[in-house]
């Protein structure tokens, strides 16, 4: 297997002097801002996920500190491609932003059509979220925690399944890097969102879960499933209590996770990304901000646009040799 060094933690470090650099800058909230009309945040998927909230969370600092209104504007549709593309071919004046996840950038690797790249089409300005993938199962698998489930999968390959929402979308690659991992096989049912994912698991027709805190969290505490560890570097606020993939051993987990980030239109002017970037800052500094994504298991990452680009190039490498190992495309 390929190996990936650089991790998540060694990022927010190596950029945590940026972070701080800009959330130092005086008469912040006092600065002309550039924007001369309504400042358009879009989301590539339905209201009331999580790329939704967070952009719902983020836009009344933008709105007060740039001094006009933010529209948040879900654009679902090619598997969250479409907002993207909207954006990357919007004018690059900051008025016109992208609200993104994981799942975009994740999609990318396994598409032969090549939708907008996150990486290459899009101006960066910064990270401000991220939360590890929860892993939990049913209550009526017989198996009490992660080695336990690893044997039960080894002893009886292809009879188990998970459910994602769509081909090559991060939680897809999430578990497929699990099984590849693991020496174990399952498979993979494709559902059109969170929700039905959901039932179905409640219902033992998919006997794994994987997901974040706020649509796992409440069955795990009724003990409608039981809960694995949480795939990433970071034990879940929520769920202190579960292991993290990197205690585990897991390797690459940590680099699949449920991050959002803001972007503007390539060849934005560096003066506009930093003022946004500026903005980013403050508002994840804010305690409504950062309940509101501990709410749903996710935490805040303050950061500079150069730690996304590279955390982003990261994950991409994990997400394309997954893809490929995986023989994982979408036609």
């Amino acid at each position: 297997m390929t190996k990936f060094t650089v991790t998540r933690r060694s990022l927010l470090g190596a950029s945590a002097g940026g972070a701080l650099g800009l959330l130092a800058k005086p008469n912040l909230a006092k600065a002309a801002s550039y924007a001369t009309q309504p400042v358009r945040l879009f989301v590539g998927t339905a209201a009331a996920g999580t790329v939704d909230l967070v952009a719902r969370l983020l836009s009344p600092t933008f709105r007060d500190m740039l001094g006009q209104p933010v529209l948040v504007e879900n654009r679902p549709g090619a598997a969250t491609t479409l907002a993207a593309g909207l954006v990357a071919n919007a004018k690059p004046d900051g008025h016109t932003l992208l609200v993104s996840s994981s799942a975009a950038l994740a999609v990318h690797v396994a598409s032969a059509t090549k939708p907008t790249h996150l990486i290459n089409d899009l101006t960066h300005v910064g990270m401000a979220c991220d939360g590890g993938f929860i892993y939990a199962i049913h209550k009526d698998v017989p198996a009490k925690n992660y080695a336990e489930f690893v044997a039960l999968l080894q002893q009886q390959p292809g009879k188990f399944r998970y459910g994602a929402t769509g081909i090559g979308g991060n939680i897809h690659l999430s578990g497929a890097l699990f099984c590849l991992n693991t020496g174990t096989r399952m498979v993979a049912v494709q559902y059109a969102n969170a929700g039905m994912r959901a039932n179905e698991l409640l219902s033992n027709q998919t006997q794994l879960g994987i997901g974040g805190g706020a649509v796992l969290g409440q069955h795990i505490r009724s003990g409608m499933l039981n809960g694995l560890f949480v795939a990433s570097e970071k034990r879940d606020a929520l769920f202190p209590d579960l292991p993290t993939s990197v205690e585990l051993g897991i390797p690459g987990m940590q680099n699949i996770t449920n991050w959002v980030a803001l972007h503007g239109p390539k060849g934005m002017p560096a003066e506009i990304v930093q003022q946004l970037s500026q903005v980013l800052q403050v508002a994840l500094a804010k305690p409504e901000v950062v309940s509101g994504l501990a709410a749903s298991g996710l935490f805040t990452t303050p950061g500079t646009p150069e730690a996304l680009i590279e955390r982003m190039k990261v994950d991409y490498a994990v997400m394309a040799d997954v893809a490929k190992r995986g023989d994982i495309r979408i036609d």
